[in-house]
């Protein structure tokens, strides 16, 4: 059995443990060792996807920045037909309708400059929010993912996908998430491994 087949099985373990009311015929398991996200459907990897999870490592405290570990489901999706590369901003449609001329990096730097915060994430085309399952661990006090607004989003920094570089979510390239955002439902359940 490969790592990745051991890996899927550990996981659907845990799910069986610690999320028995959760469906586990489909999940997704966050590697940030590898900067790699798997869709598992019926045990077996459909897609593989690179990522980017946090420049500040991983943990699951409030204002660390650093991407949560644990068990997560899929709380809310938002973005639903939204055109690809639409910037949302408080969940909400902010720009949409941008030609990939409108996000180069003088554009960017413009509507970053006027709008957003100085450590604020430019979250594009879908988002997936994520809501910790283990209490005390990722939910709850001060180590809740949720209200940390921890999502799977595209973003404008493609370029740095497959690094670490993001303020504690987990970005993906925006053809990538919208067709991941496709595969998924809400309550569909996420491991995000501390290593």
């Amino acid at each position: 059995m490969d790592e990745l087949q051991e890996l899927i099985l550990e996981s659907k373990n845990i799910f069986e443990e610690k999320a028995p009311n959760i469906d586990q015929d489909k999940f997704l398991i966050v590697q940030p060792a590898k900067q790699l996200l798997y869709l598992v459907i019926n045990n077996l990897v459909n897609s593989t996807y690179n990522i980017s999870t946090s420049k500040y490592g991983l943990g699951n405290k409030n204002e660390s920045f650093q991407t949560p570990t644990g068990i997560h489901y899929i709380a809310k999706k938002i973005g639903d037909n939204a055109p690809k590369n639409t910037i949302f901003k408080g969940r909400k449609i902010f720009l949409d309708n941008l030609t990939t001329d409108d996000l180069g990096e003088i554009r960017y730097s413009k509507i970053k400059q006027k709008y957003f915060k100085d450590n604020e994430d430019i979250i594009t085309s879908r988002i997936m929010w994520l809501k910790g399952h283990e209490e005390g661990i990722n939910q709850g006090g001060n180590v809740d993912s949720y209200s940390r607004y921890i999502y799977i989003h595209g973003t404008i920094h493609e370029g740095l996908i497959g690094k670490e570089a993001s303020h504690g979510c987990v970005r993906m390239k925006n053809d990538d998430v919208i067709e991941l955002y496709d595969k998924v439902t809400e309550n569909t359940l996420v491991r995000i491994l501390d290593n």
